[in-house]
């Protein structure tokens, strides 16, 4: 009898699981009205081959769209990755000379826009940002006497992006990054006299954590779909509990920091990229990850973002300090984040996938479509091993997940639901308290012009054997340029 109670018991609760994880799944596949209402097209076949037509032939040149030249000198900590690679050849397009332009970076340029042209003469000095001393010597390096008396911006664009992580138990890691090295940063710059210093944040500091295991009966789960902006700033810093992950809760703090170091002899600003940033093959996590990989599995064609490409990103930080310098008296817009994004409507994932199957060559894109409701149950399991492995006397015998299974948890599908983000902030006059922002291109056809892009080095490069790859740098560059898929010194 009690055997049979015992059965029955099991049963009901097993099929309460599977319709409860059965509905959640059909609502995680699903794209909520309010959405729709801000994004109600989805790009067609016929608009993203025209688009993609129009883009080759005549690509996106942001020379023309960049705040004029200024007589200062530029550090860019993170100088080598997809923001600040950006900055230091947009420094370049306008005509800074290379020789007023410095990188701080753990690893030299190894970005195939920045091993020709003049970013090969710009300065690089070696550093880990967590080392308070290495950030020191870097910025105490002698400058060219042609340069050394000009006034000194520092753009920060170094950062441990790591959207999986949120036990505080895994928080020191990207702690010691994003709030300790900000912190090395900041004094540094103070130290060698900077008196503009803006750095990259994210939008996700404002992303409130998904309640995916709430109401069994409710519509959506809480929390969904979010607006995102600014309007979190100047409100007392929420819970750790509140954010979305580690990674987000360290850059909010970061924020606080560098809003706070801004007076008037040491002007500050905040950049926060909306969402996902592409525009650079050889690390972006959106459209470089797929070309890279070729396979894309995936549980969310359905989720609608705004994305926004590395130079929008770049052109974010270009305005804030010019608004910084353009007034003797203090901008509004001093000490302040904004966010930044691309034109136009937010995008589909699903949007993403299909324009990279019909126009990525080399390789071609296939996409493998899961579950994500099954992905979500896998992703809690995979958090359990990894905080037991953290924890005393478990680390010894509970294995770390490692690799891509490391970044199955349960965050990446907060980060990974619907965001619409606004720039409107941004689009403001410097006298009304904005930086006068504007979109250069929508993201069709930013990634219109970075698949281009990839297919024309991909097609010069061919399968060469990997040490002709290095020969091949300068030969590629200088051929895709001639070719129109990438402006001089200025390719996302």
């Amino acid at each position: 009898m009690y055997t049979r109670l015992l059965l029955s018991v099991v049963t009901a609760l097993f099929a309460t699981g599977f319709i409860w994880i059965w509905k959640l799944n059909s609502a995680l596949k699903a794209t909520p009205r309010e959405v729709l209402a801000v994004s109600p097209q989805r790009w067609t076949e016929d608009e993203i081959k025209k688009t993609y037509k129009r883009i080759r032939s005549s690509p996106i040149d942001w020379t023309n769209q960049l705040p004029p030249k200024l007589d200062r000198r530029y550090v860019i900590t993170g100088g080598c990755g997809g923001v600040g690679g950006q900055i230091v050849l947009h420094l370049l397009a306008r005509g800074q000379p290379p020789e007023s332009v410095r990188i701080v970076d753990f690893r030299k340029p190894d970005r195939a826009d920045m091993m020709t042209g003049p970013a090969t003469e710009v300065d690089f000095a070696q550093a880990d940002i967590t080392s308070p001393a290495a950030v020191a010597e870097a910025f105490k390096k002698p400058w060219s006497p042609a340069v050394a008396g000009l006034p000194l911006t520092v753009f920060h664009t170094a950062a441990l992006i790591d959207a999986a992580q949120r036990s505080l138990r895994a928080y020191d890691r990207v702690k010691r990054v994003n709030i300790d090295g900000t912190k090395n940063v900041l004094k540094a710059a103070k130290d060698a006299g900077a008196t503009v210093f803006v750095s990259t944040s994210s939008a996700s500091v404002q992303y409130r954590p998904v309640a995916h295991w709430g109401n069994p009966l409710g519509r959506w789960p809480k929390n969904y779909w979010q607006v995102i902006d600014e309007s979190d700033f100047d409100k007392p810093l929420r819970p750790h509990s509140e954010f979305f992950g580690n990674y987000a809760h360290a850059k909010a703090v970061a924020e606080r920091f560098i809003g706070e170091a801004n007076c008037p002899e040491f002007r500050t600003g905040i950049i926060r990229p909306a969402n996902g940033i592409y525009g650079s093959s050889k690390g972006d996590q959106v459209v470089g990850l797929c070309l890279r990989s070729g396979t894309v599995p995936t549980w969310m064609p359905n989720i609608v973002q705004n994305f926004v490409h590395g130079g929008h990103v770049s052109l974010g930080h270009l305005l804030f300090e010019a608004a910084l310098v353009g007034n003797d008296a203090m901008p509004k817009c001093a000490g302040k984040a904004f966010v930044v994004t691309d034109g136009g409507p937010p995008p589909s994932f699903g949007d993403m996938y299909k324009l990279l199957k019909l126009t990525a060559e080399t390789p071609k894109i296939k996409i493998i479509y899961l579950q994500p409701g099954i992905m979500l149950v896998l992703s809690h399991i995979v958090e359990w091993f990894d905080i037991a492995s953290r924890m005393p006397v478990l680390k010894w015998v509970v294995p770390r997940p490692r690799g891509d299974l490391a970044l199955l948890q349960p965050a990446v599908f907060t980060a990974s639901t619907h965001y619409l983000a606004t720039d409107e902030a941004a689009q403001r006059s410097v006298d009304h308290g904005g930086l006068g922002y504007r979109p250069i291109h929508t993201t069709i056809e930013g990634m219109c012009q970075q698949v281009a892009e990839w297919n024309a080095e991909h097609a010069i490069m061919g399968p060469v054997h990997e040490n002709q790859r290095e020969s091949l740098k300068e030969t590629l560059v200088e051929g895709v340029q001639h070719i129109g898929v990438m402006p001089a010194a200025v390719k996302g």
